[in-house]
């Protein structure tokens, strides 16, 4: 473990970890964050109204922890949100939205600290293992933050997922680029001038815009190699076989949206709408008079059909499929 930082003029960090049903994973993550040797933080963990002990285990593993619970699941940004406004009441310098699904070592919110101080205003990730010993690159920074926007093309998570860090790691560099969720460093100044991510996608996507908006106004977004974390990816989709739906229904909607909201020119014609709303009809006709079972497809279509009636918020409740 590294030396504690001992810079009186550290700016402080609320670290805000979000919980759903997941306390296990929640669990392995504070501890994670207890080793950090940046010490001017304070560990928030929000809770997205689990249906299940997580709250009395969380409190047993950690007494002294500061947990707000939410009265309802209210999603991804919302929930962040949470935690942010918590910041900003208590005058915190920055937000550091981490997953609950990783673990970090115990300089990465060090060395995040560093690049913000190196770059001023922008928001930061860092360099995400898929596993350790062997260290397996899950994100490394590989795409530029308007790759994604280009016609016909959707980059994958990273171009060098999978790949073994040790045959990369003197290729990364500090770099503008697209970052993703799971870990997002924030200072509070962006916040106070430009806002935080819209609540609306629910799930998916919301941080994608919140990126591409920041962007535009002229704020980056900065991969940091130095910090490292591991995403272990136990996700809330694996609570049961019907959970993934969650995940089709909101990518299919969420993805609509982005994409005309961002894509250079290439909105949906209001003829190709309804041409697009009447075959989604359709088949959602012919699948309730054959009374087949519910599957991918059908979450996939009803995400599009709601797409394109710019339905928006929490429309399907991942507690309803557990």
């Amino acid at each position: 473990m590294g030396e504690r930082t001992s810079d009186n003029n550290a700016p402080s960090v609320l670290i805000i970890v979000l919980n759903w049903m997941k306390f296990d994973d929640t669990i392995n993550c504070v501890a994670s964050l207890k080793k950090l040797s940046y010490s001017n933080f304070k560990i928030l963990v929000v809770d997205n109204d689990s249906k299940n002990e997580s709250v009395g285990e969380i409190k047993k593993a950690f007494p002294d922890l500061l947990i707000i619970a939410s009265k309802e699941n209210i999603g991804y940004a919302a929930g962040n949100k949470i935690g942010v406004d918590f910041a900003l009441k208590n005058n915190f310098d920055s937000v550091w939205i981490l997953n609950n699904d990783c673990t970090v070592r115990p300089d990465s919110l060090s060395e995040l600290v560093k690049s913000y101080k190196r770059n001023g205003t922008a928001i930061f990730s860092n360099l995400t293992l898929m596993s350790e010993n062997p260290d397996i690159i899950h994100y490394a920074g590989t795409y530029d933050i308007k790759e994604e926007l280009q016609p016909g093309k959707f980059p994958t998570y990273d171009k060098l997922k999978g790949k073994l860090l040790s045959d990369y790691i003197d290729e990364l560099k500090e770099k503008p680029a697209r970052i993703y969720g799971h870990s997002l460093f924030i200072p509070i100044e962006v916040i106070k001038k430009f806002g935080f991510m819209d609540t609306e996608y629910f799930m998916f996507y919301e941080e994608m815009d919140y990126c591409h908006s920041l962007n535009d106004l002229g704020v980056p977004s900065i991969f940091t190699p130095k910090a490292i974390i591991t995403h272990v990816s136990t996700s809330t989709f694996s609570l049961s076989s019907k959970m993934k739906f969650v995940g089709s229904y909101y990518g299919a909607r969420n993805k609509l949206y982005f994409d005309q909201k961002f894509s250079s020119g290439d909105s949906i014609s209001i003829f190709s709408k309804l041409y697009k709303i009447t075959e989604l009809i359709k088949y959602l006709v012919v699948r309730m008079v054959l009374n087949k079972e519910k599957g991918e497809d059908y979450y996939i279509n009803i995400g599009l059909l709601h797409g394109l009636l710019g339905l928006r918020g929490k429309r399907l409740r991942p507690e309803d499929l557990i």
